[in-house]
């Protein structure tokens, strides 16, 4: 893929022609960082593909970043941030960043480990590699939660690798340059179809967590208000086709994620689905919840206040005025 995508041309009729900025109008570049083509940055493929940001007069690309998504936007080449975590917001900010989370897509913890089918148990790991996109991100953060659960010691027990992304995790597993990784859909399909058994489901750990969130940064708030609800109401729209259209999503998904197994895009469709949220609000639970794990890393995160992460006035607002209620129907 190359780094910078192409902007998708956009299907008029899904939104009113006069919502619509006129073909004379130039569209502001708007550049967006997101961890890996994975359906939790879905609601952002399916806004582009629908057209919902060139209402609003941007012309959205995405760059992928891996585990340095928050570090893009921390650093300024992109003002917003899909896909950045309650872990990876709270440790930029601990270390002084000016980013904040202003919307989730999903509060569950949805990456699961897979291995070579003689990997019978977690434990079976001692001593063996594990793949994750990137050591900082939120598939490191995964892995570390679940290797711990089962006794294990992150790093002494058990070596973490970084490999670059949810794609290449795969690829590594196939190269046999690691045991087991760490995926989201639709990767974790192709693994198993790939014959690589599911080790492990983060999502029985019970930790809620901000697995699709969008970060920007608060300047970005303060100087630029509109721009950021208007950003943020084309992904709800996004959001809200990608859940309620199937087959629009899944020719989304295969386009982005150039998958073209019908069956694997419909498995990770249906797995994702239920987990979208219609309304937004980034969960302070999941910030409390990914602190007190995370304070072993990082010791200020246990008495620090979840609300110092998160901004719900932007998806305050937006829902005050209907918008939502309009987009998806009473």
């Amino acid at each position: 893929m190359k780094q910078w995508t192409i902007i998708i041309s956009f299907i008029a009729m899904l939104s009113p022609p006069t919502a619509i900025f006129s073909a004379e109008t130039p569209l502001k570049i708007i550049n967006v960082a997101v961890p890996a083509v994975s359906l939790l940055q879905a609601p952002l493929f399916t806004a582009l593909d629908a057209g919902a940001f060139k209402k609003y007069g941007m012309e959205v690309r995405y760059v992928v970043t891996g585990a340095r998504t928050i570090q893009a936007l921390v650093g300024g080449s992109v003002q917003f941030a899909q896909g950045v975590s309650s872990r990876t917001v709270p440790a930029a900010v601990l270390a002084g960043a000016d980013t904040v989370l202003i919307a989730n897509f999903s509060d569950k913890l949805l990456f699961t480990m897979h291995s070579a089918p003689e990997v019978k148990s977690l434990q079976d790991l001692r001593g063996k590699v594990v793949g994750v996109s990137g050591i900082g991100g939120s598939t490191d953060f995964a892995t570390r939660l679940a290797l711990r659960e089962a006794g294990l010691i992150p790093e002494k027990d058990v070596a973490i690798r970084g490999v670059g992304g949810v794609p290449e995790t795969v690829a590594a597993l196939k190269a046999k340059v690691v045991q087991a990784g760490t995926l989201s859909p639709p990767s974790s399909f192709v693994a198993q179809k790939a014959g690589f058994k599911m080790l492990f489901d983060m999502s029985s750990l019970g930790v809620d967590y901000i697995s699709s969130g969008l970060g920007v940064r608060k300047s970005a708030i303060a100087s630029n208000r509109q721009e950021v609800k208007q950003f943020l109401m084309a992904m709800i729209e996004g959001a809200k086709i990608l859940t309620s259209d199937e087959e629009f999503a899944l020719r989304v998904l295969g386009k982005h994620t150039r998958i073209t197994d019908r069956e694997i895009l419909k498995q990770s469709y249906s797995y994702l689905r239920p987990y979208f949220l219609k309304v937004p609000y980034p969960s302070a639970r999941a910030i409390k919840d990914t602190l007190d794990i995370l304070s072993k890393e990082i010791p200020r995160a246990k008495d620090a206040d979840p609300g110092e992460f998160i901004d719900n006035s932007v998806v305050k607002e937006i829902e005050a005025s209907g918008y939502i209620e309009n987009i998806y129907g009473k």
